[in-house]
């Protein structure tokens, strides 16, 4: 279990560096990337066994909140009320790629990281309103 944010950022950076060696991908901390990383996990979730989701959301959830920092600002930040690591943004909410992940892996038809990603920047528009 990764436990401090420098360790997010390892992983992270252990992510892109795996599937640049395994698939010839390289990705970036950019929308682009979150979109491919959407259907990449759409197409490989159903050869997975379910007991994979959880290693493979926090690996992949890494990565994805080390592009929310990258794209929005905020920081690796333990919320101690649910007991979990997230994306402290800085109008004081929370994201939580990991989560957003394992969703997306038991249910793609109702969860995608892609729309999670791209709805953020609204929604902090929405209350800074």
């Amino acid at each position: 279990m990764v436990a401090s944010a420098e360790e997010y950022r390892a992983a992270a950076e252990e992510v892109v560096a795996q599937l640049r060696h395994d698939l010839g991908v390289e990705l970036k901390y950019d929308e682009q990337s979150i979109e491919w990383l959407d259907g990449y996990i759409n197409r490989i979730r159903t050869q997975l066994d379910k007991k994979t989701y959880r290693g493979l959301a926090a690996a992949l959830g890494a990565y994805v909140g080390e592009t929310i920092i990258a794209m929005y600002g905020g920081t690796w930040h333990y919320f101690e009320k649910l007991d979990q690591w997230g994306i402290r943004l800085p109008d004081g909410n929370g994201a939580f790629p990991a989560a957003k992940i394992y969703k997306q892996l038991e249910d793609p038809e109702f969860d995608s990281i892609l729309t999670f990603f791209t709805i953020l920047p609204k929604l902090r528009d929405h209350v800074n309103r």
